[in-house]
């Protein structure tokens, strides 16, 4: 996800695949023959397994066409293959359910609110409605069916979007902003998924509120009281989210934010939210459940992270407010460097706790960093630690550190990354965002927007348990997973490529657009599909991949208007309808660069109008039903 928004913007602004050949004949428009003999010529009797499917390639946006490179634009159709050889051909076209500041009812879409519902406003009066939705959860219950939506947006909102099929066509019918109030607000919501048992998922991209600069006894303090301070981010999101809360300062906590948010929409029309305060704190791109409803993993974005792991006591099968288990932190052992790298990894247990007791925690102790650790900064001159204090990189920053072990549980779930890196876990992940699982092959898949940072080799890192060539264009990786669910081996299974001046595409691309670029969103399809989905400023417009986990293939599926990033991406069937849900995150707002750095189209997004700048939510329409079961 993009952190520079938040960080660059002031309070007042807060407030203000595959293609492959299958030896058969196909028709455009749908009609299906058999390239061998068949006992059973009736094709709909014969759609009950799909052996495997095909996109047909989308083509590169040309530069001259001003129209496609401001457009939304997917795949014209995808190719389905039966058994016996039969195959069927499906148009595909992508469809608008609602946009940033529509109105449903009495309901603005992504109208940012405070915890009375009351709609903030920026500087000029106008609402701050968030052209940011991002993660998407398409849930049913009794019968109705719901699109929840992250707003990426500070203070940060969900909406909860009813939709109903007419004439073959989805449509949104009532939206609503989801009221979490009870869990002092969330700021940031990124990313999401879904449970086993049907509720909603998503991280607080807490990029800011590292505590070293808000404890008064920490060397990294900042007073955000000072006039010089306010364009700080952490006095940013401090403001904002006290803004939110309606009470001075001195009833906030950061402690609440950086965590995993869940909402289960009822039967009744209400909905009930937690936030589960045991999968620890610290910069969560989203939460993604593995099918033993226990064990959950968790990404980290920025510049020195760490890789998360959760495993409950018991099955989580259905929404409880209470979640108890075991918090882990993951320890990489490089094998190579090469193609984005190969690793094994060991997991640090870290403590085991219930919701409730971290959430009382916080309530009556209204803990600060020194509550957990005495922090200091590293000798100017020697840049080592005093005697008795530990040495770690966490968060872009070196740290030495004591611990308080009075408050050394607490401290494994509030200072997650402080306490996973003091107990020698690895904290050398730098954009580490989407993950998707394959039950086929049993992998976990992790999106690595850039192999940069944190990530490369070097001489001054506490650790350097991960140390790669960059490649700004980044990387996907593929955990192995065994019967538990535990994960053993960490690989690089697809990389961008960075472009040499000399190359044809140099003028808009300073990544191959043959190849990916900053993967973030990804989404395991089935049959053997993922789906990639780009935040990058080194294509033209941001794509979408069908990536092949077993011939390798890689297919462009969709590209988005220029300055886009892509977001939302969802699977599920509603009555007769496979739906695929894919989000056009803040349209003409980022500007792409060229191999040497230059702006590429910057009159498109300097001219954009307030409509063509809105955030989308829609669908890719026209994939078949058994596409999902």
């Amino acid at each position: 996800m993009q952190i520079k928004t938040f960080f660059s913007l002031s309070l007042s602004v807060f407030l203000s695949q595959i293609l492959l050949s299958c030896g058969s004949n196909t028709i455009a428009d749908g009609t299906q023959t058999n390239n061998t003999p068949s006992n059973n010529n009736n094709p709909a009797s014969q759609e009950t397994h799909i052996e495997q499917i095909a996109f047909t390639p989308l083509q590169l946006s040309a530069d001259d066409n001003n129209s496609a490179i401001k457009s939304m634009r997917v795949s014209p159709q995808l190719t389905v293959t039966y058994p016996n050889n039969v195959t069927k051909t499906f148009p595909l076209v992508y469809k608008t359910l609602i946009n940033s500041g529509d109105k449903l009812g009495n309901t603005t879409f992504g109208q940012v609110e405070t915890k009375n519902s009351t709609p903030i406003s920026n500087p000029d009066g106008s609402s701050y409605i968030s052209n940011d939705p991002d993660g998407n959860s398409l849930l049913s219950v009794a019968g109705r069916h719901y699109l929840l939506s992250n707003m990426e947006a500070l203070p940060g909102s969900i909406y909860r979007t009813e939709l109903k099929l007419e004439n073959n066509t989805l449509k949104a019918t009532a939206t609503q902003s989801i009221d979490v109030s009870s869990l002092q607000g969330t700021l940031i919501n990124c990313a999401s998924s879904k449970t086993n048992y049907g509720s909603h998922l998503g991280g607080e991209e807490n990029f800011a509120l590292n505590t070293r600069y808000v404890d008064e006894n920490s060397t990294f303090y900042i007073d955000c009281s000072l006039e010089a301070n306010k364009k700080q981010p952490t006095c940013v999101y401090q403001s904002a989210m006290t803004s939110y809360l309606g009470n001075p300062t001195s009833n906030y906590s950061p402690y609440h934010y950086g965590h995993i948010v869940e909402v289960a929409p009822q039967a009744d029309g209400s909905n009930k939210v937690a936030k589960h305060y045991v999968t620890g704190r610290f910069t969560p791109e989203l939460a993604l459940m593995m099918p033993d409803n226990k064990t959950l993993y968790m990404s980290d974005d920025g510049n020195y992270k760490g890789l998360w792991k959760f495993v409950s006591d018991t099955k989580i099968d259905a929404f409880t407010q209470e979640w108890e288990g075991t918090l882990y932190a993951v320890k990489l052992t490089q094998k190579s460097a090469k193609d984005g790298g190969d690793f094994t990894l060991s997991w640090i247990e870290l403590a085991h706790a219930k919701d409730s007791e971290i959430k009382d925690f916080i309530k009556k102790k209204n803990p600060t960093l020194s509550s957990f650790f005495t922090l200091k900064k590293p000798d100017v001159t020697s840049g080592q630690c005093t005697l008795g204090f530990t040495k770690i990189t966490e968060d872009a920053q070196v740290e030495c550190l004591k611990l308080n072990k009075i408050n050394e549980k607490e401290a494994a779930f509030l200072e997650s990354r402080k306490y996973a890196a003091y107990k020698g876990a690895t904290m050398e992940f730098n954009k580490a965002e989407g993950l998707a699982y394959n039950p086929d092959k049993k992998e976990l898949y992790l999106a690595i927007t850039s192999i940069d940072k944190s990530m490369l080799k070097e001489t001054n890192s506490t650790t350097d348990d991960i140390a790669l060539p960059q490649n700004k264009c980044g990387a996907v990786y593929a955990l192995q997973l065994d019967q538990s669910y535990n994960a053993s081996s960490l690989k690089a299974i697809i990389t961008g490529e960075a472009l040499a001046a000399t190359s044809p595409y140099a003028n808009n691309y300073a990544c191959n657009p043959e190849k990916i670029a900053n993967p973030d969103n990804i989404k395991f399809l089935g049959h053997q599909t993922l789906l990639i989905g780009e935040d990058t400023p080194y294509h033209m417009n941001n794509m979408i991949w069908a990536y092949h986990t077993t011939s390798k293939t890689l297919t462009r599926i969709a590209s988005l208007p220029i300055g886009a990033e892509v977001t939302g991406m969802d699977k599920g069937t509603i009555g007769t309808k496979a739906v695929l849900t894919v989000n056009i995150q803040h349209p003409l707002r980022d500007n792409p660069k060229a191999v040497d750095t230059t702006k590429v189209h910057s009159t498109l997004l300097d001219d954009a109008s307030k409509e063509e700048k809105k955030g989308v939510v829609g669908y890719i329409d026209g994939l078949p039903l058994d596409m999902f079961k």
